[in-house]
């Protein structure tokens, strides 16, 4: 089992009181994020919290994944996993962290 993290970046949202995966969803189509890691398992640290939000998932994989995959090839792996897996979906801060 390989352990993978992705990090996104985007301007500070204001997050909804409940964060749920409609509104992951939307901002992983959006196109406003800016893909900021990808590769195995990654300590987060957002720096300019005040400045900007992080999108953080970490899921699992039989295989090893092409880190050198395009952004697009990413959008739709998080995509088909957020809508075959069972999301655990969290704030703190301005952060969102999705365990798939």
């Amino acid at each position: 089992m390989y352990k993978h993290t992705i990090i996104f970046k985007t301007g500070q949202l204001l997050l909804p009181e409940k964060t749920d995966l409609h509104f992951v969803t939307d901002l992983l189509h959006v196109g406003q994020l800016e893909l900021d890691y990808i590769g195995s398992t990654a300590t987060v640290n957002n720096k300019n919290a005040e400045e900007a939000t992080l999108l953080v998932f970490h899921f699992n994989t039989d295989q090893q994944l092409d880190y050198s995959m395009q952004e697009s090839e990413i959008n739709h792996l998080l995509s088909e996993l957020l809508k075959n897996g069972n999301p655990k979906i969290s704030t703190s801060g301005n952060d969102i962290k999705v365990d798939l």
